[in-house]
């Protein structure tokens, strides 16, 4: 059986057409990754959430950073149903399809890196989130 050399197939590859390497490039970024599936875990967590607030009853303004995956500064979060099992980003806890959620708004067909994030909406009854004030 011929063995190919590692570095050999590698300086071949880029030889090649520079479209044929961004189709590759793109193809094993991508390839990892389904954007429809959600993820296993929550991007904006405990950790990475600066300050949640209550801009009416149906949304809340979230504002959470991660050094590698950017920062978002007052995020509108709408309240829904959970469409999909995941984990709540605030609590860590265990979120069911159909439990009342708060996820990231998409708008324009951009979705944001966290848009499959979820919180749970009893938790943060409980916990003390405050009301935007309009006049600030």
């Amino acid at each position: 059986m011929k063995r190919i050399d590692p570095w050999s197939h590698i300086i071949k590859g880029l030889r090649g057409h520079p479209t044929d390497i961004g189709h590759a490039i793109r193809k094993a970024s991508f390839a990892s990754h389904d954007f429809d599936e959600p993820l296993p875990c929550a991007i904006a967590n405990v950790v990475s959430i600066r300050r949640i607030e209550r801009q009416t009853e149906s949304t809340i303004l979230v504002s959470w950073s991660d050094p590698t995956l950017g920062r978002y500064q007052d995020q509108t979060w709408r309240a829904g149903f959970a469409r999909t099992a995941g984990v709540c980003g605030l609590t860590g806890m265990p979120v069911r399809r159909g439990d009342p959620v708060f996820r990231p708004v998409v708008r324009g067909g951009f979705r944001p890196l966290n848009a499959f994030d979820m919180i749970l909406a009893d938790t943060l009854l409980r916990t003390n989130v405050r009301m935007a004030d309009p006049f600030a």
